[in-house]
């Protein structure tokens, strides 16, 4: 008989990690006050050894993060854009501050300036979850939480999903079968990557995507080549830097002057004083509004200051030169490329495009094999979920990431929309239930008062009180 699995994770990049961790976590700590912390999580940890998580697998073609790790180390990018607070352990948004803090790598997080006199009355502020991890600490620490969470990891790619709601079979390309009576799905990048249509006859060996084979061609920035790096969002900013610091000669072109932000989306959709309004008024637009909204608070890519600053240096510096405006191909030779900027040709000997992705899920096989068995609408490349994240007509389908951008917001692809995501999809399948129940009964143990954090828990609502525990004290 084979084994049947109670749900199946396709993905294993931080998604697929942040969606294992809310399926065998019992309950999360960022969804109680500090109160509930101290009268009743810790209660609960003398129920842990007793429960018996559900039986997870994940499925993907490398390892943990592989995907992550190559692009990572193709830019030599040394800093994560998300703040310490972001991460894939959904027990406790405090975790990878603890594991910096246990691990004494506490240098390794770094002050981005992202904490302004607005944001510095927040209790996270001065306990800084606003600073940004090493690309090396965040690996580690996701290198640990996937070690410590039970589950099968079984290497493949998958083609399709077939079934029913708990009845799942999911077929790897070497025609392995998985039974599962859940299924997420965590598939990371939704589209094909954009490329200037201008540079269409270009051939390959002349140019590339930044993200081909997850940044594999970026060692041929060397030699003193002459490159022309497109886009205007951190990944060219990133390529230029990786070029310059290969002693090539750079050009940056972007279509629009390069514009400065700690992150990808505003900190609004950080803040939690804030947060949940911006969340509310995009959920009230129709999907084609909702569409619109992510590609206005996104804006097209923008750069945090601190590689701004950076850029600027090399500018000034006559290192790097920046431009504005489209791309327009003039020849095509040999081993050369000429350009047309500003009215002047200028010949390149390679062409690195950082455009980013186009979105559009249909690009990925798995996504199309589903939309030809179970049908659900798309809007602009992204598939139309349930408000809790469920594919079609399924109850026990779920997808999480940039996919689900439409019911998730602008953060969807971020860590911190993982997050919200996974959350989502643990509290869909109930698997919190008895917990939630402990927790209650403690709670009316503990006091009789029906308090507003109270009132939270009873409703199984999320609370916008925080502390910090160290992860070493609570597993």
């Amino acid at each position: 008989m084979r084994e049947t699995f109670d749900v199946c994770i396709v993905g294993a990049g931080p998604g697929g990690l942040a969606a294992l961790s809310a399926m065998t976590e019992p309950y999360s700590l960022d969804q109680l006050s500090r109160d509930q912390w101290n009268r009743v999580a810790h209660v609960d940890l003398k129920h842990r050894k007793d429960r018996i998580p559900p039986k997870v697998c994940v499925v993907d073609p490398g390892g943990w993060l592989s995907t992550w790790h190559a692009r990572f180390k193709a830019l030599q990018i040394q800093w994560l854009r998300s703040p310490v607070g972001a991460h894939p352990d959904i027990f406790d948004m405090h975790s990878l501050l603890a594991f910096a803090t246990r691990t004494e790598r506490c240098d390794e997080l770094l002050d981005s300036g992202a904490v302004n006199a607005d944001l510095r009355s927040l209790p996270e502020a001065g306990q800084g979850l606003w600073n940004l991890p090493s690309n090396e600490l965040f690996e580690q620490f996701c290198g640990d939480l996937a070690a410590r969470l039970p589950h099968s990891f079984i290497h493949g790619e998958v083609t399709s999903v077939e079934g029913d709601d708990g009845d799942f079979t999911v077929f790897l390309k070497d025609g392995q079968p998985i039974l599962a009576q859940t299924v997420i799905l965590a598939l990371g990048v939704p589209g094909p990557a954009a490329f200037p249509g201008a540079l269409a006859p270009v051939p390959e060996h002349l140019m590339f995507h930044s993200d081909f084979e997850c940044g594999a061609r970026l060692q041929e920035l060397s030699g003193k080549k002459r490159v022309l790096v497109i886009g205007g969002g951190l990944t060219a900013v990133q390529v230029a830097q990786l070029a310059l610091k290969k002693d090539c000669e750079v050009v940056l072109l972007s279509r629009r002057p390069l514009t400065t932000r700690h992150f990808d989306i505003g900190e609004r959709w950080f803040d939690r004083r804030r947060a949940n309004v911006h969340h509310y008024e995009f959920f009230q637009k129709p999907m084609e509004e909702r569409l619109e909204h992510i590609k206005a608070t996104r804006g097209g890519g923008s750069v945090p200051p601190f590689y701004m600053k950076e850029i600027r240096e090399a500018e000034a510096s006559g290192r790097l030169v920046c431009k504005q405006g489209e791309v327009q191909l003039s020849h095509v030779w040999a081993e050369a490329v000429d350009v047309l900027i500003d009215g002047q040709v200028n010949r390149f000997d390679l062409i690195v495009n950082a455009c980013g992705h186009r979105a559009d899920g249909r690009h990925l096989p798995l996504v199309r094999e589903l939309l030809r068995t179970a049908p659900t609408e798309v809007v602009g490349g992204f598939p139309v979920l349930s408000q809790d994240l469920q594919w079609g007509d399924f109850k026990q389908l779920f997808v999480v990431g940039a996919l689900a951008s439409l019911q998730v917001g602008p953060d969807a692809g971020n860590l911190m929309g993982l997050r919200r995501a996974v959350q989502i999809v643990a509290n869909a399948l109930s698997l919190r239930d008895v917990h939630r129940q402990r927790l209650r009964t403690e709670a009316h143990r503990g006091s009789p008062a029906s308090t507003p954090d109270q009132r939270a828990l009873f409703l199984g609502t999320p609370t916008i009180d925080a502390g910090k525990v160290d992860q070493a004290d609570v597993t």
